[in-house]
């Protein structure tokens, strides 16, 4: 059994999985645009460890908090995937902390339009809310922040975080434990930061 993972919320990652949900090989690809390079770079990651596609027993993808075209692109490629009978999974990045052990925490992310995404938890509660760059100073707390990567944080947010970990890390390190959490959960529906029809608003 291995799986495909895929991550186009912010940077192109990509991955594969054995049967132990151990990583043969994970890569992340920056600073290029990630549908120009998604088909080429999978396939040639299959190819190189000698596995075809229809081999897969699964692709395993992020499905957000993120971008629509992000997304899209994701949720697309499983798509094909799907057609030729492979089973699709999906999961969001705020999840993997509490899958690694961590009771308490926030996770933190840009959603642009002067919005910031914050998503908290502790042992009895989860809570989520989108703040605006004016109040962001006085929302963010002494917590354990968590972030997808850098490339999550802006100008204004990337000074206030501090000590934030990565939750690209968490999966590079922590694969069988966020994996066999995955595997066993239904499938979750692309976590956009607004609907489609307010995502691509024309600001005033």
């Amino acid at each position: 059994m291995k799986y495909l993972f895929i991550d186009s919320t912010y940077d192109l990652s990509l991955g594969i999985l054995d049967d132990g949900l151990n990583w043969l090989s994970f890569e992340t690809h920056s600073g290029q645009k990630a549908s120009a390079i998604i088909q080429a770079k999978t396939f040639s990651m299959l190819e190189s460890l000698k596995i075809k596609s229809h081999e897969l027993s699964g692709v395993i993808a992020i499905h957000g908090p993120g971008f629509y075209t992000g997304l899209r692109l994701s949720e697309g490629f499983a798509d094909v995937f799907d057609y030729f009978g492979i089973k699709k999974y999906s999961f969001y990045s705020y999840e993997i902390p509490q899958w690694c052990g961590f009771s308490k925490g926030c996770w933190f992310t840009k959603a642009y339009r002067g919005e910031y995404f914050f998503f908290r938890w502790d042992s009895t509660i989860s809570r989520q809310e989108m703040v605006q760059v004016k109040d962001l100073e006085s929302a963010i707390g002494s917590e354990q922040f968590f972030i997808h990567s850098k490339s999550s944080l802006d100008s204004m947010s990337s000074p206030l975080i501090q000590n934030p970990l990565e939750t690209t890390q968490l999966l590079k390190t922590h694969p069988e434990k966020i994996f066999s959490e995955v595997l066993k959960d239904q499938r979750r529906e692309p976590f956009y930061f607004r609907a489609p029809e307010d995502e691509f608003k024309v600001n005033p």
